[in-house]
């Protein structure tokens, strides 16, 4: 069978489930009107037609022109005088209202994307014609809708200072925005879309809409194309009660669109530039990295046929050579020769207590050279002496001082040869001694170009179609081949190319009945390699199996030595963010029809959306030559440790990895003759109302149904799952396995939208809304990301200990970790999963597949201070639910002795973690937000908004929990909750020169001196945000969470916080009980505040009318104030408690010019 056939079989094969909700939800469509008639790509004018006494002019002519291109659209009012007309393009229109024995009535508005603009009017008696102008902007009261939105013109983009021209980084200045501590790597992500949560939802549950068309990756959740500022029209966010025509979205919903052509030659052409000069050098290094940053393009729109057909075109070019600096950890000159006595600890008393000195009543153990020495923190073990469950060990001694390890591994020494020697810091320190300053090469060429075709006034296409592309080499801290940490979210050699593609063709059946279609695809592409490539650093040292002489197992494996002392180097996700190599391909098609209708006083609008998804990814994970940790306690004593109940611990992870013992092995495997490629059919349906019930209330009512049909391998064999009552791998498409591993479809995707807007009296009104909203989610909820990375198309091989004092592969050092078996793959399509290789997808039960959603409210109130300033205070609130967690089903339970016999997947014999998708998880935010908004009047335009929040969650975008059995147990405060915000985006043209208040009668010569300044800024005011404390050694507990809380004894409070102290890690201990995480609380500790100043300053020059050359001088962080990031919350190292980077870069000073024609 044809890998076409069995695609279509595996759809097909679930469809009948899906008849009866998609048959009811369209018959509610058709039955039932329902909420707002958003527009994904238009505006709309809505109106009142009265006479002198104020009644009801019925029957009047209207008449809407689009003065950009040249169409006119024409409606009459309904018996109560109101009038609507919907799919209009962005842009300035003329309404005419005509009627037998009044004078005729003009006004001038502007229309916005997802919006409606008020033109009431008031007819005179008589033939004489009375123009009236209205104000040309959508009004800032808000009476006929209740989502919560925010709406920026082309215009107010262009004019604030965008650190990169990042569009994405405007949607930080508004209520409800805190920015995610996890940020995709830039290889990954090299269109920059910044990884926001909004309103408590995490970051992929945002959408992003591009004239009307899903810009937003199914699997990264992040957007495909970022686009330029010279290409936008309008830039709206809406964070709650969207209209029922938006979906697979629960944050914000981000919709750009682009500028078309119009009857007038218009156009842009730019330069940006950065450099190191004028850039603040880092506080912590007092390092300044070279810097040379170009940006550049132009852009150029008009008529291709007068008022028929127009064409629009830009470009953005962008070339980077990055500095970046950062502290980080290497070995001492002691520590490479074995030499660990630098980090020994407090002495352990017998009483369970620790002591700087000498205890009385020590703790005592024999060395390997047989003396009888006091233990200490810290204490290197001989793992080859004593028991297997860690009882019984000698402390390592040499000439008589312990912790200095005799012979080291040649192999393991040899490799460090690599890290550069410690260059920061005072004399001896063990932590934080390396000072590393760097560049990377990033380059980018982005296009865009749209065609608007009106054929008629009943007829009108539009197609746009963008690509981008990106190419990145960026280096980690400790050069090519060693790989580190990197100040640019990434280390390694990125490819990219993204394109979107978007049609659409609207048709007016008559003035009350319209139609549109639209298409749209996206292309998201990108291959990686590590630093390195080619290289096989492990196999030259001596180390065996790691570099297996294949260009994917070529360069450094990732080495992850952790406790006190610790350090990482390599190319791993852990490390620098380099899943490589990495070859990913996403494909994404959308099919839209919506239709409207007005009658009376509704505009009823109705429509389906019918997605596409394709996926083939070969990930790296887990790094191909092997992600090798050294843990503290395969170094350490379990009589110690038992001794000590959690006041300290032994062992250390360097020594660990001084003596080639890992304590975990991982890597990734790809299966010849597999395809990994997965695919998804999704199926959107909608009714909406929007309902003028009385001249004051308006009521949005609607109905959503969505399903997310379960995901199906592209070919048999393309994707793996689990079977946990046989411990089988089900390999999609063969045998009687379905080619969507029997995974029931989610049927009930019902989604209701209801708003309300009431005006309270003239300039109040009072907002209300609820609705349900379902998202696809990212990184393996709903779509890809998993079952694509299960046996047998690809895997990952982990080797774990039996316990915590043993090491994972006893004969590391002479053979090399093991290679995975062979798949024995039965007719059945079924084989035993065997010990070690990973399941990183099952659903059990089958019919548990459940899709993310949110419940959300608001409740507001909107008052008009004047025609140009309104104050607005609103609850906003939201639930989650069936969230995504990846939890380990075969994680030991805590207790007593080796751990393999306490995993529920023992029976099978298997120790590695095997990870269900269980859609189980939730959260809840709660705020107040308030915002004070101005529009241009007087030069002065801004909007002011203050955000008092909590969320709170208990894992974080499906990780980020300790134990996997209780995911509750982490229930606390967001990582990036922040309890207050405070945000301004502003615009100021400056009150002197020609046309303004001050010195407008001046020369020329002073007008272009004093003339023509513009202040625009975007300011943050952000109070800290909640972080955890964590312990690097907690042998007590004896399993393997997935990271583990401290006990807390103490108040962690320091009275003068500081980047040296933050707070006080004395205040915890590794868990004193046995068998439990800490008493420590997630979310417990507050971070440092932050203040952003990004600040503008442009001067406009006219050159002839309507052409313009505008010179900008912005700074970033203006006032090059110091935000601290958060401190080191692993408690039992040395560095705990103190701050090593800044939360955001120091001051950076941008000179652009930009002409404007």
């Amino acid at each position: 069978m044809t890998s076409e056939t069995q695609g279509c079989r595996g759809g097909i094969m679930h469809l009948p489930r899906v008849t009866i909700p998609v048959v009811a939800c369209i018959f509610l469509v058709l039955a039932v009107s329902s909420a707002g008639f958003g527009q994904a790509v238009f505006g709309n004018i809505t109106g009142t037609v009265t006479d002198p006494s104020g009644a009801a002019v019925p029957n009047a002519e209207i008449a809407i022109t689009d003065l950009d291109r040249g169409i006119t659209y024409t409606t009459r009012t309904t018996s109560e005088g109101n009038f609507t007309q919907t799919h209009l393009l962005a842009g300035h229109y003329q309404v005419k209202v005509t009627a037998p024995g009044f004078s005729e009535f003009s006004a001038s508005t502007e229309v916005q994307v997802d919006a409606t603009t008020r033109a009431d009017a008031q007819l005179r008696v008589g033939k004489a014609e009375t123009t009236v102008i209205v104000r040309a902007e959508t009004p800032l009261l808000k009476t006929d809708r209740a989502d919560v939105s925010n709406t920026l013109t082309g215009n107010e983009v262009e004019q604030l200072p965008m650190l990169n021209r990042n569009v994405t980084t405007l949607v930080l200045a508004l209520p409800g925005s805190q920015l995610n501590g996890f940020q995709h790597a830039s290889s990954e992500n090299p269109q920059g879309g910044l990884q926001i949560n909004v309103n408590g939802q995490y970051f992929y549950s945002n959408g992003f809409e591009l004239d009307g068309t899903e810009n937003h990756s199914n699997i990264l959740g992040i957007a495909v194309i970022n686009p330029n500022p010279d290409a936008l029209e309008e830039f709206k966010v809406t964070t709650g009660n969207y209209d029922a025509e938006f979906g697979n979205v629960s944050g914000a919903l981000l919709q750009g669109t682009t500028k078309s052509g119009t009857n007038q030659i218009h156009g842009s052409l730019f330069e940006y530039l950065r450099n190191d000069k004028f850039n603040a050098a880092d506080p912590f290094t007092s390092l300044k990295p070279p810097l040379r940053w170009n940006q550049f393009g132009g852009s150029v729109g008009g008529p291709l046929r007068k008022n028929k057909l127009f064409g629009f075109f830009d470009y953005q070019g962008t070339r980077r050579r990055t500095g970046g600096a950062l502290i980080t950890t290497v070995p001492t000159a002691a520590e490479r020769t074995g030499d660990l006595s630098a980090l020994l600890g407090d002495y352990i008393c017998a009483n369970g207590t620790t002591s700087p000195g000498p205890c009385g009543n020590p703790v005592n153990v024999t060395t390997t050279e047989g003396a009888v020495v006091p233990a200490r923190a810290g204490m290197v073990f001989d793992p080859t002496t004593g028991n297997p469950d860690g009882t019984g060990r000698q402390a390592i001694s040499a000439g008589g001082q312990v912790n200095v390890l005799p012979a080291p591994n040649a192999s393991m020494m040899q490799l460090l040869g690599f890290l550069p020697p410690p260059n920061f810091g005072g004399p001896g320190d063990v932590a934080n001694n390396f000072a590393a300053g760097f560049s990377e090469k990033f380059d980018s060429d982005q296009y865009d170009g749209r065609i608007d075709y009106n054929f008629s006034e009943a007829h009108h296409f539009f197609g746009r179609y963008s690509i981008a592309n990106f190419t990145k080499e960026s280096p980690g801290a400790y050069g090519e081949v060693a790989g580190g940490p990197s100040a640019f979210h990434f280390a390694g050699r990125s490819l990219a190319r993204n394109q979107s593609l978007a049609l659409g063709w609207t048709y007016s059946l008559n003035p009350t009945l319209i139609t549109d279609f639209r298409f749209g695809t996206y292309r998201y592409r990108v291959r990686v390699q590590p630093g390195g490539f080619g290289l096989n650093p492990a196999s030259d040292a001596g180390l065996i199996g790691l570099n297996r002489g294949t260009s994917d197992t070529s360069s450094m494996p990732a080495f992850y030595v952790t406790g006190d002392g610790g350090f990482n180097f390599g190319y791993g996700l852990n490390v620098n963010q380099c899943n490589c190599p990495l070859s990913e391909t996403e494909n994404h098609f959308q099919w839209v029809n919506n239709w409207t209708k007005q009658t009376g006083n509704h505009t009823i609008k109705w429509g389906a959306d019918i997605r596409r998804a394709q996926t083939t990814r070969i990930d790296s994970g887990n790094h191909r030559s092997g992600e090798l940790t050294f843990a503290d306690s395969v170094t350490g004593s379990a009589d110690v440790d038992n001794s000590a109940a959690g006041s300290a611990t032994t062992g250390l992870g360097l020594a660990t990895y001084l003596l080639g013992q890992p304590s975990f092995i991982a890597r990734n495997f790809t299966t010849p003759g597999f395809y990994p490629s997965i695919r998804q059919t999704r199926l959107y349906f909608f009714g909406q109302d929007s309902w003028r019930a009385t001249s004051k209330l308006s009521i949005d009512y609607g109905l959503r149904y969505e399903n997310y049909l379960p995901q199906t391998a592209a070919k048999p064999g393309g994707g793996g799952s689990f079977d946990p009552t046989t411990g089988d791998v089900l390999v999609a498409g063969v045998g009687s396995v379905p080619s969507n591993f029997g995974v029931k479809p989610y049927n009930a995707g019902f989604a209701p939208r209801l708003g309300l807007a009431y005006r309270l009296r003239l300039g109040t009104v009072v907002r209300a809304g609820y609705g349900r909203s379902f998202n696809g989610a990212g990184v393996g909820a709903v779509f890809g990301q998993n079952p694509e990375l299960d046996p047998p198309v690809q895997f990952g091989q982990f080797l774990s200990a039996p316990n915590i004092y043993s090491t994972a592969v006893p004969t590391f050092l002479t053979t090399g970790p093991p290679l995975p078996p062979l798949f024995p793959i039965g007719s059945n399509g079924r084989f035993p999963l065997p010990d070690g290789v990973g399941v990183y997808f099952y659903f059990y039960p089958l019919d548990r597949y459940r899709i993310p959603l949110a419940d959300f409210w608001n409740l507001s109130v909107q008052h008009e201070i004047r025609s140009d300033l309104t104050a607005e205070v609103a609850y906003v609130g939201n639930v989650g639910r069936h969230l995504f967690a990846n939890r380990n089903t075969n994680q030991a339970v805590p207790g007593p002795g080796d751990l393999d016999p306490r995993r529920p997947f023992n029976k099978f014999g298997l120790s590695q973690g095997v990870y269900d998708v269980c859609n189980c998880d939730n959260s809840s935010y709660h705020s107040l937000q308030a915002k004070l908004q101005k529009r241009t009047s007087h030069g002065l335009d801004f909007l002011l908004t203050y955000t008092w929040s909590k969320a709170m969650t208990n894992s974080e975008g499906g990780y980020n929990f300790s134990d996997n059995y209780n995911v509750r147990g982490d229930h606390g405060p967001a990582s990036w909750d922040h309890t207050h915000a405070v945000t301004l985006l502003h615009t100021w043209d400056l009150p002197f020169g020609k046309g303004r208040r001050w010195a407008a009668q001046t020369s020329k010569v002073a007008d272009a001196v004093v003339g023509g300044w513009r202040f625009s800024g975007v300011t943050t005011l952000l109070s800290g945000a909640a972080f955890t404390p964590f312990v690097s050694n907690a042998p007590l507990l004896n399993t393997d969470f997935n990271n583990v809380r401290p006990d807390i004894i103490g108040s962690p409070h320091v009275p003068h916080p500081n980047r040296d102290l933050w707070f006080d890690p004395a205040a915890y201990t590794s868990p004193q009980q046995p068998f439990r995480n800490g008493t420590a609380s997630k979310g417990s500790l507050r971070g440092p505040p932050q203040y952003l100043f990004n600040l503008s300053l442009s001067k406009i020059f006219v050159i002839t009318e309507g052409k313009t050359l505008e010179f900008r001088w912005e700074n970033f962080n203006a006032f090059n104030h110091t935000n601290l990031g958060l401190p080191n919350s692993t408690v039992d190292v040395s560095d705990a408690g103190r701050i090593t980077y800044a939360a955001t870069d120091m001051r950076q000073m941008q000179w652009g010019l930009h002409f404007r024609f």
